[in-house]
């Protein structure tokens, strides 16, 4: 009877020690599902949550901006980042993280026409947390060149005094009212430079000499155009 009592007992400790480990294993497995639970929630953000750029046609290419991401967690994560747009640059593609990152979005202008244009900057951290940022550019036509500087050449007879000393070009934008003088010299015509798209300009001319400086010619005229 003692040898079978003490069979029954062995059995009994040997069920016993069995469901204890079942119990452990369970209770070890349950904690590190748990610790991968709590690592796939953390939770990812990105500031701006948009991005604008505005540029001018033919010009330098807008200042880059800059992307934070934050990350409420301290283990380390694989960023990895990309864009849909050839003219759309984000740096750098892939890149280690803890709790916070930051990201270089650049933009190419070169021979882009006038216009508007969007793009997506997907943000990747880990295997499950995924943030899109909206991309718009605008780009204006270029400005119109100011107005060119242009000519107008003068020509006029000469004055018959054997002490003729030469002559002054007189110009200005309205009639009678001169606020340019040129001495040309000796001379019967004479090209005025520096002159204005679209502005109307008067001109006369007067002889000088020793003794001093002559009326003035009839007054001409003419539209820059």
């Amino acid at each position: 009877m003692e040898h079978t009592l003490q069979t029954a007992g062995s059995r009994c400790a040997n069920s016993y020690s069995a469901r204890l480990w079942f119990w452990q294993v369970l209770e070890i497995t349950a904690f590190i599902c748990l610790g991968l639970a709590s690592e796939g929630l953390a939770q990812t953000t990105v500031s701006p949550t948009a991005l604008t750029f505005d540029a001018v046609q033919g010009t330098t290419n807008p200042p880059n901006q800059t992307l934070s991401v934050y990350r409420d967690s301290s283990r380390q994560a694989t960023l990895t980042d990309s864009d849909n747009a050839s003219w759309l640059t984000v740096s750098p593609a892939k890149t280690s993280m803890t709790s916070t990152a930051q990201l270089t979005v650049a933009v190419n202008t070169s021979g882009l026409a006038a216009g508007t244009y969007n793009a997506t900057v997907t943000i990747k951290v880990g295997k499950r947390s995924s943030t899109k940022v909206p991309v718009t550019l605008t780009v204006s036509p270029s400005s119109p060149p100011p107005p060119s500087a242009t000519t107008v050449t003068l020509a006029w007879n000469p004055v018959t005094d054997p002490y003729l000393g030469g002559y002054n070009v007189h110009v200005g934008t309205a009639s009678g009212q001169y606020t340019r003088t040129i001495t040309v010299g000796n001379v019967t015509s004479y090209t005025v430079d520096s002159l204005t798209m679209g502005t109307t300009y008067f001109f006369a001319v007067t002889a000088y000499n020793s003794a001093g400086e002559g009326p003035p010619s009839n007054e001409v005229s003419k539209s820059i155009y």
